[in-house]
């Protein structure tokens, strides 16, 4: 069957307020990472902005009726590349330490890139409304972190300020008067962050099982046709 022809054009979309603000937070975290190693004080206010924006784009969306399906892939790509690029800047600015830190933040990366893009793929599958519905999950917190706002912004908060605060600490631990209180500002946020990959993991796992539900059931309808 030949695909529709697409007869509105989606320009408008592309320059809905929402979307302007993602463009945005994605030059702001690329631009982050190019001055991430001479100038860190800028690099922290440019990945920050971008992070806090995240919110910007939500809230323009609802407010001027400019929700989109571009829209919510825009946002959900900013997050994961904006995370997985910060990860990486990370990583390079601790060296040279042991190589066990680079397979913490290399996991962390794979875990947070995965786990999304697999529950992306499987509410697209399944024919979800949304990527946030997990009312059939067996999985507790993940239903908590999805179903409730506060839980998801404590977690996605603690998580890339936890990052944020590491990169601080590394950049600045010569400097006496910021060293502890860096420290003791990412231990605060260590514990959400640590909560939001055990969410990462069992998403992961629900949405690999729910892909692996529907291979079960065409294969068994396959078998009664035959």
């Amino acid at each position: 069957m030949a695909p529709k022809k697409v007869t509105a054009k989606p320009s408008k979309v592309f320059f809905f307020v929402p979307n302007l603000i993602g463009y945005a937070r994605m030059m702001c975290s690329i631009v982050s990472y190019l001055v991430a190693r001479d100038y860190p004080a800028l690099a922290l206010v440019l990945y920050t902005a971008s992070f806090v924006l995240d919110a910007a784009d939500g809230m323009a969306a609802r407010a001027l009726d400019q929700c989109s399906h571009f829209g919510a892939i825009l946002d959900m790509l900013t997050d994961r590349a904006s995370t997985a690029g910060f990860l990486v800047v990370l990583d390079g600015v601790m060296q040279p330490m042991p190589y066990r830190y680079t397979f913490v933040l290399s996991s962390l990366l794979f875990l947070d890139v995965a786990s999304h893009f697999c529950r992306m793929y499987a509410s697209l599958f399944i024919k979800k409304e949304s990527h946030k519905d997990v009312s059939d999950s067996i999985f507790s917190l993940l239903r908590i972190y999805y179903s409730n706002r506060r839980v998801m912004g404590v977690f996605c908060i603690g998580q890339e300020f936890a990052y944020i605060f590491l990169y601080a600490w590394t950049s600045y631990k010569s400097v006496a008067v910021l060293n502890s209180v860096l420290w003791a500002a990412f231990v605060a946020c260590a514990v959400p962050c640590f909560l939001k990959q055990i969410v990462n993991l069992q998403q992961l796992i629900d949405g690999l099982y729910h892909i692996a539900c529907v291979d079960a059931v065409e294969r068994s309808e396959q078998g009664k046709s035959a």
